[in-house]
């Protein structure tokens, strides 16, 4: 039993610098980019930024949205294309692959289209491609309330 505990360890924590290693060497953000695979696929991550719990109905206008950082470039999406930080693509739970979407907030908007699943953190409706968030102003706050219009 510690065996395994000792080992789960080792998996988790060495996982945790292979990734954090190269992404220091590669820098070019300001978020650290342990932080941004955290938003991206673990629920209830330690440090991700709090937004509040209660959101719209997925098939609402409000949606919390998050987004990826550079950690998984090049990593397969849902739709089969390997994910791309500098496009204007998102992640949703239920809309169809290829569905457009205008997604707003604070007086600035971007079109994306949906081609990966998730989030998979609670709360969270909508993860956007780094390139759409920082459209929008949502690299700073990291999680923030958008809307969002099928175009």
């Amino acid at each position: 039993m510690i065996f395994d505990l000792k080992v789960w360890l080792l998996a988790v924590f060495g996982g945790v610098v292979a990734l954090a290693v190269p992404l220091a060497v590669l820098g070019g953000e300001e978020e650290t980019p342990v932080r941004q695979v955290a938003e991206v696929r673990h629920a209830a991550a330690p440090g991700a930024p709090d937004v509040d719990e209660a959101s719209q109905d997925d098939s609402g206008d409000t949606m919390v949205a998050s987004y990826y950082g550079r950690a998984l470039e090049g990593l397969p999406t849902a739709s089969g294309e390997p994910f791309d930080a500098d496009a204007y693509t998102a992640a949703h739970k239920s809309l169809p692959l290829g569905t457009e979407l205008e997604v707003r907030r604070g007086g600035e908007s971007v079109r994306v289209t949906v081609n990966d699943r998730g989030p998979y953190t609670p709360g969270r409706d909508i993860d956007l491609s780094l390139a759409a968030a920082q459209e929008i102003g949502l690299t700073g706050p990291g999680v923030g309330r958008v809307d969002t219009v099928v175009v």
